[in-house]
């Protein structure tokens, strides 16, 4: 027996075949840009910021 054709299946397949590479590719670059060397101290700035006493 067929599957019928759905508004489900319609949504389950565009998200599955359309935004997860899309967002699998954001967050690999969001973790290539936090691994950077040259972003350390930037980044080592940023976490000392609560610890200051201004």
């Amino acid at each position: 027996m067929k599957a019928i054709v759905s508004v489900d299946n319609l949504v389950l397949q565009f998200v599955l075949n359309f935004w997860t590479p899309i967002f699998v590719g954001i967050f690999l670059a969001i973790v290539f840009h936090a691994l950077r060397p040259r972003n350390k101290v930037p980044f080592d700035a940023a976490a000392k910021m609560p610890l200051r006493e201004d």
